[in-house]
């Protein structure tokens, strides 16, 4: 009896580590087709000089990280929750590249403000 329940146990919880591998699997192959990554190129930065809106001043361009992707939130519908999770991220801001694509963006120190560009993400 005690090892019928053991083996029964043991069958479930390996039913569960097969689920769950296959969940991020999926989750891996989904992010892969719904997020681009493109070669660096010289020709990407060319006639993207931005000002800032604050200042007015040109906008450093460089690199941008994001964690589990950049969720954004319409003022009218308040604020990303504590659990938004990376299936609300925007298109292209999550890297399942190793090393990982960034996106291109552009920064003003003085307003820290940051233009963020999305279409793409760059990889070496």
């Amino acid at each position: 009896m005690f090892e019928t329940t053991l083996m029964t146990a043991l069958l479930v919880g390996l039913g569960f580590g097969i689920l769950a591998i296959g969940a991020l699997l999926a989750l891996v192959a989904w992010l892969r087709r719904h997020h681009r990554a493109v070669p660096d190129a010289p020709a990407l930065w060319r006639g993207r000089d931005y000002a800032c809106p604050g200042c007015g001043a040109p906008m450093a361009p460089g690199w941008v990280m994001l964690g589990k992707g950049a969720i954004f939130s319409a003022r009218s519908r308040g604020r990303p929750g504590l659990f938004a999770h990376i299936g609300t991220a925007l298109p292209n801001t999550i890297s399942m590249h190793v090393p990982p694509a960034a996106n291109m963006a552009w920064h003003c120190a003085a307003c820290r403000l940051l233009l963020l560009d999305h279409g793409k993400l760059v990889r070496d």
